[in-house]
Parts: structure tokens; sequence; C-alpha cells
């Protein structure tokens, strides 16, 4: 309904009543500083109206509207008026069912600061208020765990959330509008919310979610002499026949569940779907550890056949850190010299072919997991 009123301020004002039994006696409907809701709006604005002490059937109660838009004027108090038309609302819940229901409107003034009285009451309406509509939205987070926000029309009070775990310890529902629940294992799940009140029907809404895991293994190692060829395989749990999705943080990226030609390091691949809470995993390729370990040829035949054409060393050379290799002349001369193991000596001293003859080498290098080494040997160059 629609109210209006211009009283004294805690001295005068007016409540509203209900009666059971054909206005014999009156019980006033509700108190001041009731939870406001999208039904309860607007409902009494003071406990206490002096002018409404020792009225007929108010049961003790002076919870009413009071108030005006003066200020202060000696006696008189001013201050909490209504200004305009303003809305007011309850539920009536602990009214349905009853055989006759009788309301009043009451007012009670003073014999002082009378200048301002007055209370008007417009469109007047009571119909059964609109039931609940159940949703809620949820976000996956890390560890199988959901952040469940409620999003239900129009304003429930009470909530009962069912997760459909019953594994998680005694968890598996909550009373929070906006609960977090923590899933024992992946799989698919029905969540249940159920909501109620404020005085208006309950509703109920489903929704499924997946949740799954996603273990990253290694299938084969990187080749030690070139860092490719490695694999890793990437195995979902808990998605039954639902589609998923894989993205490798490959370059480019790789869709598959395994991850193929990959060198040595870390990868890590996302897990999506329709309704599917996304999941991540990474995985290590390692270096084959078959050859690890640099091998250097004692002679090489640099006559361009394709066969022995250049020096250099073989094994795992990828891997190979701090190298350094320098190559030297019968006279000690320094002939070669690089710190990239993938580069290689085509036999030429000082940028001139040689001759057929021996040369000296000495390398340093740093390989994984293992100290330094140091290596020297000699070479034959055969024209």
């Amino acid at each position: 309904m629609k109210l209006f009123w211009e009283t004294e301020q805690q001295w005068d004002g007016a409540s509203f009543q209900f009666s059971l039994d054909g206005g014999s006696s009156w019980t006033t409907l509700g108190a001041a500083n009731e939870r406001q809701d999208c039904f309860n709006k607007n409902w009494f604005n003071t406990p206490g109206i002096n002018g409404l002490n020792g009225m007929s059937g108010t049961s003790g109660s002076t919870h009413g509207w009071t108030g005006n838009n003066l200020a202060n004027n000696g006696s008189c108090r001013g201050g909490s008026g209504s200004k305009t038309w303003v809305e007011v609302s309850r539920t009536l819940q602990a009214l349905g069912g009853q055989s006759s229901v009788v309301f009043r409107f009451i007012f009670g003034a003073g014999t002082t600061c009378n200048n301002y009285d007055g209370f008007g009451v417009d469109s007047v309406n009571i119909s059964a208020a609109p039931p609940n509509a159940a949703a809620f939205t949820f976000t996956c987070n890390a560890n199988r765990t959901i952040q469940f926000t409620n999003t239900s029309a129009l304003c429930p009070t009470s909530f009962r959330w069912e997760f459909d775990d019953p594994l998680s310890s005694g968890n598996n529902t909550s009373g929070l509008p906006n609960p977090t629940h923590t899933y024992a294992f992946p799989g698919n799940y029905t969540v249940t919310l159920t909501v109620e009140g404020p005085g208006n029907l309950y509703s109920t809404t489903t929704r499924d979610i997946l949740i799954v895991d996603v273990n990253v293994a290694q299938v084969k190692s990187a080749a030690c002499e070139t860092n490719t060829g490695g694999s890793l395989v990437a195995t979902v749990r808990g998605a039954g026949t639902t589609p998923v999705s894989y993205s490798w943080n490959t370059n480019p990226v790789q869709n598959n569940p395994v991850a193929s030609n990959l060198g040595i390091g870390t990868y890590n691949v996302i897990v999506t779907g329709q309704d599917i809470c996304t999941a991540t995993d990474s995985g290590v390729v390692t270096l084959d550890s078959s050859c690890r370990e640099l091998i250097f040829p004692t002679g090489f035949t640099p006559n361009g056949d394709g066969l022995n054409d250049q020096f250099g060393p073989q094994g795992s050379v990828a891997a190979a850190k701090s190298y350094k290799l320098n190559i030297y002349n019968r006279w000690g001369q320094l002939v070669f010299s690089s710190r990239n193991p993938l580069e290689k000596w085509n036999g030429s001293p000082a940028g001139k072919k040689g001759e057929t003859s021996m040369f000296t080498w000495l390398c340093e290098y740093l390989l994984p997991g293992q100290s330094k080494s140091v290596k020297k040997g000699t070479v034959l160059l055969i024209r």
C-alpha cells in the first residue's frame, strides 16, 4: 500500500493491526526495524509512538509510522516525515489459512503540536507473493574446489545446497547463500539448490558439474643428439564419455592427448569442455640417458662427399653447456675455436685448406646432472 504521514515525531502517529475474532481483539502487525527485503519494506519507522498508548486492543504495542518534514520547534519534535507517498509492504504468512481476518489502521495524537497531524492511505492490495525462482552459478577453482553463487529470485532467506558428494566427510550440504565445496574425487555431480522465503513458495533447481583431473606423464625422452622427439601424454579422469579438449603450451600449440616432438623442458596442458571445470597439469621431458656424453672421432675426411666431412662432438650435443672447443696444429697454433657444440670444424686452418696431418683438440663442457668435463685428444685430417 501507499502511505503519507505528517505528524509530531514520536508523540503522534499511526499503526496497522489485524483481528481474528471479528474485531473483539486486535494485534499490531509486525514491529519497527524489521528486516528489509523484496516483500518487507518501509514497515513502521519507530517502536514507540506516545499517542498510541492506551488505545483499545493495541496489546501494549506502540510501533508505527511517525514524523514530519519540519525541524524541532520548541517542544514540538520534527523530522522523519514521509515527505511524499511511500510504498510499504509486509508478508502475512502468519495469517494464512485463517477463516476470517480483519485489518484496521489506528491513529493517535496528543493535545499539543497538532498543526500538522495527518495520515493518508492509498492503493491497498493483498495478493499471493510470487514464488521463488532458484538459480545459481559456479566458479571452478584449483584442487576440485567449486565456489557457488546464489542468483535466485526474488529474495529468498533460506538456502539448502546438496552437492551430491557423500564422500566429502559430512560436508555434503550447506545452508550458506554462497558456499564453497571441495569434491573428494573427479566425476559428474548433480548439485541441487532449494530456496525458501520470505513468505512465498520454495523453489528447487539442479545443475550438473563435471570435475576432471588430468595427469601428465612422459612417454619418450628427447634424443640426446638432436634434443627432439620427446613426448608427453595427458590422462583425464572423471570425464567419462564427455568430449574434452586439450591445449599444450607448445609452439605451435598441440591439441591432442599426446604432445610429440618435444625438446627437454616443462610443458603444461589445459583440459576444457562444455560444463567441465578446467583442469591443468604439467610434465617434464628429460634427455635420453642412453648417450649422456660427448664423443669425438679420431679422424675425418673433408672432401665434400657428405661423409665425415667435419670434426666435432657427437652424443648429447644439445644438452652441453659452458662448452668450449680449441683445435691446434702440430706447432701449437690455434686453428679453430668455438663455444657452440653444434658448430663443427671443416678442416681449414686459419681459413685455408691444409694438408693431411694430425691435430690436437681440447674441449670443456657441462652436461646436466654431471660435473664439469675436460677432454683432449688428437684427430687425423685425411685428404
